[in-house]
């Protein structure tokens, strides 16, 4: 399995037939006070599977604050990959909706991607304070 792109956005959907729209990718974001609430973005995953790992497999990103807790529940989620008759792969896109996210301090956040319980890879997020 490869991780193709992992990133937080505005907005992502999937149009079917492994395309992917990715819109407003950010790492860093300000509130005037805390906790802060950001309205909605997205953890967006493109993963691609090899034929010869056909089977179950899961998936698991998991959202923690600063101090290392989660400030989500994980998002997990399970599939099955068969042998694709066109290509040597499958793609699969995973997205994360998130709505009305608290932060309580600022501070570096994270998002780490796991599949099959392993660590695979992850991103951060800066909370800042605005200074105007």
């Amino acid at each position: 399995m490869e991780v193709e792109i992992f990133t937080l956005a505005d907005y992502a959907a999937d149009y079917g037939q492994g395309k992917l729209v990715i819109n407003g990718t950010f790492d860093n974001i300000t509130a005037k006070e805390f906790p802060a609430i950001h309205p909605s973005c997205a953890i967006v995953a493109r993963i691609r599977i090899a034929n010869s790992e056909l089977g179950l497999h899961y998936f698991q990103i998991d959202a923690l604050n600063p101090q290392g807790d989660n400030f989500h529940e994980p998002f997990k989620g399970e599939f099955t990959i068969q042998k694709n008759p066109n290509a040597d792969h499958t793609t699969l896109n995973i997205i994360w909706n998130l709505v009305h996210s608290k932060f309580d301090m600022p501070g570096k956040y994270a998002f780490e991607f796991y599949y099959d319980g392993e660590f695979r890879t992850g991103l951060s997020l800066t909370v800042g304070v605005v200074d105007y």
